[in-house]
């Protein structure tokens, strides 16, 4: 391309971008209710997104949304903003139910409970009913450019582990202030790389989240946009929904 061309291209585009900046979007009576977060997934090798896209595997990140995805060596950076336990009760296996039967927000309804051999918690009703314990986790996916997007991420059976883990980096962050005094800043003040690796229990594998942090946030836009993200997000969090799962029965037979 000739570059006066080109360079005439180009500041046309500014000049048309310049004008996005600064106006009302449309956007102004969107809130979080409006709104249906990404999920931020862990495939496994049972995972339906496997049979659509030859490129994808067990072990990579993938946002249901946008169909992007993250090898488990790379991994995907974010920023976490919220988090939020859950536990969802789910009708039993095989009943055909997709969607939770109820979504319990205090710790309260495992008091009821009984442990099953398939390590599953179980309402003492005979319901058959079982209760499953999810960590919940808002943030903010950064993109190669800075770029950045909305997602949720839920961890419940083995991958509790390393929801907890993640936790206790988070909590025992320290950082200095001005006057040399250590405080705990928010989870969002910081940017963590979520990879993956390969767990076994006997003849079972799968994937289990492998978090590790990446840096202090330095883009004022990053900051202002977690910390909007945070205050929308506690706001919200009870209303979070569970993923609907297309196949109990075969997600069961993997402990993950």
């Amino acid at each position: 391309m000739n570059k006066q061309v080109q360079k005439k291209t180009n500041s046309g585009a500014v000049a048309i971008m310049s004008q996005f900046e600064g106006v009302e979007t449309g956007f102004e009576e969107m809130s979080a209710d409006d709104l249906q977060l990404p999920r931020l997934k862990l495939l496994q090798a049972m995972s339906p997104e496997l049979e659509n896209d030859d490129a994808l595997r067990a072990g990579h990140a993938f946002n249901s949304v946008t169909g992007d995805w993250w090898p488990s060596d790379q991994g995907v950076k974010v920023i976490p903003c919220v988090y939020h336990k859950t536990y969802v009760e789910w009708a039993p296996v095989g009943s055909g139910a997709k969607g939770p039967v109820a979504v319990h927000q205090t710790k309260e309804v495992m008091n009821d409970t009984i442990r099953g051999d398939d390590g599953k918690f179980y309402k003492n009703d005979n319901s058959g009913n079982y209760i499953e314990e999810t960590a919940n986790y808002f943030v903010l996916i950064v993109g190669g450019k800075g770029e950045t997007s909305q997602a949720v991420i839920s961890m419940k059976s083995s991958q509790l582990t390393p929801s907890r883990n993640w936790n206790s980096k988070m909590k025992n962050l320290k950082i200095q202030n001005s006057k040399g005094a250590y405080f705990t800043p928010p989870m969002w003040s910081h940017s963590y790389l979520l990879k993956s690796e390969k767990a076994k229990n006997g003849d079972k594998t799968w994937y289990k989240w492998k978090i590790e942090l990446d840096s202090m946030l330095t883009d004022e836009a990053h900051v202002t946009e977690a910390s909007a993200f945070s205050k929308d997000m506690s706001a919200a969090k009870e209303k979070l929904q569970p993923e609907m799962e297309e196949d109990k029965t075969s997600q069961d037979k993997i402990p993950f």
